[in-house]
C-alpha cells in the first residue's frame, strides 16, 4: 500500500482507496443555474431529483457522501416496513465476458456473503413458512376431507392439520404454529407441489364434466319447455275443432227450429234456413257438406240444379227463346273464328237497327220491289265510291231470299 493510500477491510474484502482528489470527489460540483434549469424539465423523473426548495434554501450543497448517506436511510426506512426478498448476485468473473467461469471468486462471493451460514440456518430451522388459510387454499384438492371446503370446526388450521395428516407428514418434516404452518424440508414441500400440479388435471376434468353437465341440462329443460308449448297448442287445436263443429251445429240447429217455428209467419230472417241457398241458374254455390254427407249434397245439388233449369225454361218468352237460338247459332258459325266474338255474346241479337220512322218506308219498298220476301235483318251501312273517294250511307236489308 503507497502513502496516499489507504485501505478498508469489512465481510467481503479488503477496499484500497486513493487520498488524490478525495475531497474535491466528495463535493458537489453541479452548478447552480443548471440545477435550476433540471428543476424546470419537462421528465418528471429528472424533475423530481432537483426540487425546487433546494434552490431555494442558503445551505451549502451536501456532499456525495452526505447523499449517499442520505439515499441508504430512505431506502432502509422503505426496506424495514416492507417484508423483502433477498437476491443474491454472484458475478462470474471480472472480466464482464461470457462463458468465463473463476471459482476463486465466485466461492469469494458466497462465503463473503455469507450464503453458507444462511443455509446451515435455515437447514438447521424451518425450509417453508406459509399461513394456514394460504396453504389450505392451494392444496385443499389432495384430500377428500378438505374438498372443496373444509367444514370441520377449528377453521384453517384445524383444516391444514387434517390435510398433512392424509398427507402422510411425518411429525419431524413439519410443526404447527400459531398462524402458520412450518415444513422442514423441502422435499417434503416439493412432493406436495408435484401431487398438486398432478391433481389440477382431475380437478379441471370433474370441473368440466360438471360444466357440461349444466350445459346439457339447461338444453334438456329448454326442450322440455318447447314441447310442453307444442303439446299445449296441439291439444288446443284439436279442442277447438270439435268445439267448432259443436258450435256451428248448434247454429244450424237452431236457426232451422226457429225457421220451423216461424214458418207460417210472414217472410223473415229466421225462415232463410228452410230455404236452399241459390235460386239462380247462373248461381252454383252450394252450402259444404260434412264428409258422410258430402254424396248425399252432390245429388241433392244437381236435382236442385235441374229444378231452377226447367222453372227458368218454362218462363221464358218467345222471344227470349228466339235470341237464346240465335245465340246457339252465332256460337256454332263464329267461335273460334272471329277475334271479338267473345265481347259480343252478351250483346241481345236486334233485327232492325234502323230508326223507326224508316222501317215503314224500307219494308213498303221491299214489298213493292220483290213481292212476297219477308225481311230478316235491317242495319246501316257505308257504300266507298272509288272512282270519286267517296262514302255514302245507306240501308241494307236482309230478307229470305236476298240482300
Amino acid at each position: 500500500m503507497l502513502r496516499d493510500e489507504f485501505r478498508l477491510v469489512h465481510y467481503a474484502g479488503e477496499v484500497t482507496y486513493s487520498v488524490i482528489g478525495f475531497l474535491d470527489k466528495n463535493n458537489d460540483l453541479l452548478f447552480r443555474d443548471l440545477k435550476e434549469t433540471l428543476s424546470k424539465a419537462g421528465n418528471k423523473i429528472v424533475r423530481s431529483c432537483f426540487p425546487e426548495q433546494e434552490l431555494r434554501s442558503k445551505k451549502r450543497p451536501e456532499t456525495a457522501i452526505t447523499q449517499f448517506r442520505t439515499s441508504l436511510n430512505n431506502l432502509m426506512d422503505i426496506l424495514m416496513c416492507k417484508e423483502p426478498s433477498y437476491i443474491r448476485c454472484i458475478k462470474p468473473n471480472d472480466l464482464q465476458s461470457p462463458g468465463v467461469f473463476n471459482d476463486q471468486l465466485v466461492l469469494h462471493q458466497v462465503k463473503y456473503l455469507g450464503l453458507m451460514e444462511n443455509l446451515r440456518v435455515r437447514r438447521a430451522g424451518f425450509a417453508y413458512r406459509r399461513a394456514y388459510d394460504l396453504f389450505l387454499e392451494r392444496y385443499k384438492c389432495l384430500s377428500k376431507s378438505t374438498w372443496p371446503n373444509y367444514k370441520g370446526a377449528g377453521g384453517p388450521k384445524a383444516g391444514v392439520q387434517q390435510l398433512v395428516k392424509d398427507l402422510g407428514y411425518d411429525n419431524e418434516q413439519y410443526k404447527m404454529g400459531e398462524t402458520k404452518l412450518f415444513i422442514r424440508w423441502p422435499r417434503t414441500l416439493f412432493d406436495t407441489e408435484d401431487s398438486y400440479q398432478a391433481k389440477k388435471h382431475d380437478i379441471a376434468a370433474i370441473i368440466q364434466a360438471h360444466w357440461k353437465g349444466v350445459v346439457q341440462r339447461r338444453k334438456y329443460l329448454k326442450l322440455g319447455e318447447q314441447v310442453i308449448v307444442l303439446q299445449r297448442d296441439r291439444r288446443r287445436r284439436l279442442a277447438q275443432r270439435p268445439a267448432k263443429q259443436r258450435r256451428e251445429a248448434a247454429d244450424k240447429i237452431r236457426v232451422f227450429i226457429k225457421g220451423f217455428i216461424t214458418r207460417n209467419d210472414p217472410p223473415n230472417r229466421l225462415q232463410r234456413g228452410l230455404y236452399l241457398p241459390m235460386t239462380s241458374v247462373l248461381d252454383k254455390s252450394w252450402p259444404s257438406a260434412p264428409t258422410h254427407w258430402q254424396e248425399a249434397s252432390e245429388f241433392v245439388h244437381r236435382l236442385h240444379r235441374l229444378h231452377l233449369a226447367r222453372i227458368y225454361r218454362l218462363a221464358l218468352t218467345p222471344q227470349r227463346k228466339r235470341q237464346f237460338e240465335l245465340t246457339f247459332l252465332a256460337e256454332k258459325v263464329f267461335k273460334g273464328k272471329k277475334n271479338n266474338y267473345a265481347a259480343s255474346v252478351g250483346t241481345w241479337f236486334q233485327e232492325d237497327r234502323i230508326p223507326k220512322e224508316h222501317i215503314q218506308r224500307v219494308t213498303d219498298f221491299v214489298a213493292s220491289t220483290f213481292g212476297s220476301e219477308q225481311l230478316k235483318y235491317q242495319s246501316f251501312c257505308t257504300k266507298l265510291d272509288r272512282q270519286a273517294d267517296k262514302s255514302f250511307e245507306r240501308f241494307i236489308s236482309m230478307s229470305n231470299k236476298a240482300v
